[in-house]
C-alpha cells in the first residue's frame, strides 16, 4: 500500500472525524454554486442593466473570497485540534515532511467530494429558490439546467483547495514532540485582562453608537466610514478583553459561581473567551453585515411599495379635461371588455396662485367612500390635509388659503388622509365656494370589484402608452421586476453571511469536543447525573451560539436606525422583522445543535 493510498483510506475510515470540516466546504461550495446559478440565469443575464451586472460579479467575488477565508479557517482549526494525532503519527515514524504531505492529499480528498456533492445538492436547493423567488416575489426566474455554474464551480473550488492545500502546510504546529502528545492535557495557567483595553471597548462601541443615532439625514453617509472602525474595533476588545473581565468578576461572586453547576460552567469559560474570541468576533461583524444588508434592501423597498399602498384607488387618471377624455373613454371600454366591474368616481382639484391644491368638500367625500375612507365635514371654513403616514418629507402647515375675488378662508384643522395627494399642499373648502376661475385637473378614480391581481397587472399596462393613468397593481409590479434581481442578490448574500457564520460557531464547538469529553467524564465518575449534565452542556452551548449573535443583532438594530435617519425617520418595522427572523433562525439552530452536541458527547462521556 503506498503513502496516498494510505492517507486516502485513513481519511474515508475516520469520516466523523473530519465530518464537521467536510460539511463545512461542502456547505461553501453550495453557496457558491447557488449564486452562480442566478448570476448565469438567462432571465437575469439578459435582463439587468450594466450596473447591475458588475453589482453580480462582484457579489460573486465577494461570495468566493468569503469561501477562500471560511475554508482556510476551518481547516486551520481543525489542524489545531489535531496535535496529539500528529504527535503519534511521528512517534510511529512519519517524518515532518510526510506529515506536510499528508495534510495536502486529506485536504485534496475533502475537497475534491464537498465540491461534487455541494455541487449536487446545490442543484436541488437552487431549484427551490427559484420556486421560492416566484411563490413570493412575483418574479417567475424559469428553470434550466445551470451548466456554465457547474463549470465555474467545480474550476474555482478545485484551484481553491489546491492553493488551501499548498497553504495549510505552513501552518501546522510547530511543537515539539513532547508537546505535541501532551497537547490538551497541559493546563492553561492563569488568565488577565487589560484594563485600558477593557475601557476601550466600552468607549469605542459607545462613541459609534451615539454617533450613529445622533447624525440624521445626508450627514449618515459621512460619519458611515468612522463609526465602522470605531464600533469594529470596540467590538474586538470586547469579545478578547471586556468579557473575560465580566467572566472573572462573576467568578469572584460566591453567590453565582458556587449555585448548583455553574462553578463547572465558569470554570474555564475565560479561557473559551479567550480561545473563542477570534470567531465571535467574525461572527458578530459576518451576522451585522448580513443585518445591515437585508434590512436595508427589504426596508428601502418596503418604503417605495408603501408609497404606492398609500394610493387607496386601483385605477387613477389625472390630467386636464382635454388631456383626460380621450383616455378615459378607452379604459373604460377595457375594463368592459374584460369583463371587469367598476366603482368610478370623479373630482376637481384647483389650484391658487400660491399653488395650494384645492378640492370642495363633496367632490372629495365621494371619493373617500369610494376608497373607504373618512369623510370629512368643513364646517364653512378651509381643512387641511396632511399625510397618511411619516415618510420624511416636510410639511408645511398654512393659517388660511386664498381664493377668487380676494375671497381669504381660515383653515380650522388639519386632518390626515390619502384620499387625495397630499405631497403638496392641500385644503378641503365648502361647496359653496366659488373656483371656476382657477387652473384645474380632472381626476377620474375606478375601483374593480371582481378582479384579480393577475388581472389587474394586466390592465394596467394601459398605464405604458398612457403615463397620465396610474395603475396600482401594475405598478407594485413594474418595482418589483426591477428591483427583484438586487434585492435578491443582496438578501441571498446576507443569509450566505449569517448561515455562515452560524456554522463558524458549530464548527468551533466540535473542535473543542474532546476537552468537553475529558473534562464531564472526570465530573461524571463523581456521580453527576445525566439531567445535570444535559443542563450544563446547553448552558455552554447557548453561551457559545447567542454571545455574538446578541452583539450582533444590537450592532444591527443600531446600523438599521442609522440607515433610516438618512430619510429623518426612526426604525422601521422592516428592520425588527429581518432582526427577528434572523434571531428565530438562531434560535433553531441552537436547538438542533445542542440535542446533537449533548448525544455525541454523552455517548463518548460513558464509553
Amino acid at each position: 500500500m503506498s503513502f496516498s493510498q494510505f492517507v486516502i483510506r485513513n481519511t474515508l475510515r475516520n469520516k466523523h472525524l473530519y465530518m464537521a470540516y467536510f460539511l463545512s466546504t461542502l456547505f461553501s461550495v453550495m453557496v457558491f454554486f447557488t449564486f452562480t446559478v442566478f448570476a448565469f440565469h438567462p432571465s437575469l443575464a439578459d435582463g439587468l442593466n450594466d450596473k447591475a451586472q458588475i453589482g453580480m460579479l462582484a457579489a460573486a467575488i465577494i461570495i468566493y473570497g468569503f469561501a477562500f477565508f471560511f475554508v482556510l479557517y476551518s481547516m486551520d482549526v481543525f489542524i489545531q485540534s489535531r496535535k496529539k494525532e500528529f504527535g503519534l503519527l511521528m512517534i510511529q515514524g512519519m517524518s515532518p515532511k510526510q506529515l506536510k504531505k499528508m495534510v495536502f492529499i486529506e485536504n485534496l480528498v475533502i475537497g475534491f467530494f464537498a465540491t461534487i456533492i455541494g455541487s449536487l445538492a446545490g442543484v436541488g436547493f437552487s431549484q427551490v429558490i427559484l420556486w421560492l423567488s416566484n411563490k413570493l416575489m412575483h418574479v417567475s426566474f424559469g428553470f434550466y439546467f445551470p451548466t456554465q455554474a457547474l463549470g465555474l464551480t467545480i474550476i474555482s473550488f478545485a484551484a481553491l483547495f489546491l492553493a488551501i492545500s499548498f497553504f495549510i502546510q505552513f501552518r501546522l504546529p510547530k511543537l515539539s514532540l513532547q508537546e505535541l502528545l501532551k497537547a490538551g492535557d497541559l493546563g492553561k495557567g492563569t488568565i488577565q485582562s487589560s484594563r485600558v483595553k477593557t475601557m476601550l471597548a466600552i468607549v469605542l462601541i459607545g462613541a459609534g453608537y451615539a454617533i450613529a443615532l445622533l447624525v440624521k439625514g445626508m450627514l449618515v453617509p459621512f460619519v458611515m466610514i468612522p463609526v465602522i472602525f470605531l464600533v469594529v474595533a470596540g467590538t474586538r476588545f470586547l469579545f478578547n478583553q471586556l468579557s473575560v473581565s465580566v467572566i472573572e468578576r462573576l467568578k469572584k461572586k460566591q453567590a453565582i459561581f458556587w449555585k448548583k453547576t455553574n462553578m463547572v460552567v465558569f470554570s474555564d469559560l475565560a479561557f473559551r473567551m479567550k480561545d473563542n474570541a477570534r470567531s465571535f468576533f467574525l461572527v458578530s461583524i459576518i451576522s451585522t453585515v448580513a443585518f445591515a444588508a437585508i434590512g436595508t434592501l427589504y426596508g428601502f423597498q418596503n418604503m417605495i411599495l408603501d408609497g404606492m399602498k398609500q394610493v387607496p384607488y386601483e385605477f387613477q387618471l389625472t390630467g386636464t379635461a382635454e388631456e383626460t377624455a380621450g383616455i378615459k373613454q378607452t379604459f373604460t371600454q377595457l375594463l368592459a371588455d374584460r369583463g371587469i366591474q367598476v366603482d368610478e368616481g370623479e373630482a376637481t382639484i384647483y389650484t391658487n396662485a400660491e399653488q395650494i391644491d384645492v378640492i370642495k368638500e363633496s367632490d372629495y367625500n365621494h371619493l373617500a367612500k369610494l376608497a373607504n375612507k373618512p369623510t370629512i365635514q368643513t364646517q364653512g371654513n378651509a381643512v387641511q390635509l396632511r399625510l397618511a403616514n411619516e415618510i420624511g418629507i416636510q410639511e408645511v402647515t398654512i393659517n388660511e388659503v386664498k381664493l377668487p375675488d380676494e375671497v381669504t378662508l381660515p383653515v380650522t384643522k388639519t386632518e390626515k388622509s390619502a384620499v387625495v395627494s397630499a405631497y403638496a399642499t392641500t385644503v378641503i373648502v365648502p361647496d359653496e365656494t366659488k373656483l371656476q376661475s382657477l387652473e384645474n385637473t380632472i381626476t377620474t378614480v375606478w375601483q374593480p370589484k371582481n378582479a384579480s391581481y393577475d388581472e389587474l397587472v394586466s390592465v394596467g399596462k394601459f398605464q405604458e402608452k398612457n403615463p397620465l393613468l396610474m395603475a396600482k397593481s401594475y405598478s407594485q409590479q413594474t418595482i418589483t421586476n426591477e428591483y427583484a434581481p438586487i434585492l435578491f442578490v443582496g438578501i441571498f448574500i446576507g443569509i450566505v453571511f449569517f448561515v455562515s457564520a452560524g456554522s463558524f460557531l458549530y464548527f468551533r464547538l466540535y473542535s473543542d469536543m474532546d476537552a468537553d469529553v475529558e473534562k464531564f467524564k472526570m465530573i461524571y465518575k463523581m456521580g453527576l447525573a445525566k439531567k445535570e449534565l444535559k443542563k450544563m452542556i446547553y448552558q455552554q452551548v447557548g453561551i457559545l451560539f447567542f454571545t455574538p449573535i446578541i452583539v450582533s443583532v444590537i450592532h444591527g438594530a443600531v446600523a438599521l436606525t442609522a440607515m433610516y435617519h438618512m430619510f429623518n425617520q426612526g426604525m422601521q418595522i422592516a428592520g425588527w422583522q429581518v432582526l427577528g427572523m434572523f434571531i428565530v433562525i438562531q434560535i433553531i439552530y441552537y436547538l438542533i445543535a445542542r440535542v446533537f452536541y449533548f448525544k455525541k458527547v454523552y455517548r463518548l462521556v460513558q464509553a
